[in-house]
């Protein structure tokens, strides 16, 4: 069974957040919404109120197949060793761990440069936030490589969702999830 463990702040983007949900769920996939904060209920980007499932400081990251980083600006700048030390250390002492997957979209890819672990790794970000690439920033909507999954921004969530499904399933469920949708 395939568990992700679904990083959430007060201003992550509303799109980034629900659509790769709602469609890991039709496929199956065990998601579990996590506050970074000492509470469960946060405020998305466009004012959205969610209430989360756990809060960072009571989960045990390492039992997720996958790692994803929503993300929004202003949620995204919270992800750090300031707000969220437990998951800054669980990435970096988890950064080559072939088992976890890591998946980020927009402003969120950033995090994994930052912590520098995309080398060697190409991937892609939300237009003006690739400086903590070096060199593995790639021009595109999604970019899978290694054990890295990336988008550039709300407008490619479904098509991300998609290929996350895809690689963590199969691409016999994308296409289900995707035709029950009546997704094109």
């Amino acid at each position: 069974m395939v568990k992700i463990g679904i990083i959430v702040a007060n201003g992550t983007e509303d799109i980034e957040l629900v659509v790769p949900t709602d469609i890991w769920n039709r496929a199956g996939i065990i998601t579990k919404l996590i506050s970074i904060h000492k509470k469960k209920n946060v405020v998305l980007s466009n004012g959205v109120k969610v209430s989360c499932q756990e809060v960072l400081s009571a989960e045990n990251l390492s039992k997720y197949n996958a790692i994803y980083l929503p993300g929004g600006s202003k949620g995204v700048e919270q992800l750090n060793s300031t707000y969220a030390p437990k998951l800054i250390k669980f990435l970096r002492a988890n950064a080559n761990n072939p088992k976890i997957k890591f998946l980020a979209m927009c402003a969120a890819p950033k995090i994994y440069g930052e912590l520098g672990m995309l080398k060697g790794v190409k991937a892609t970000c939300y237009p003006g936030c690739e400086s903590s690439f070096k060199s593995s920033y790639v021009k595109q909507p999604i970019v899978a490589s290694k054990q890295f999954i990336t988008a550039n921004g709300p407008g490619s969530a479904f098509e991300f969702a998609f290929k996350v499904v895809n690689d963590l399933i199969s691409p016999a469920m994308a296409k289900k999830v995707a035709k029950d949708m009546l997704y094109k």
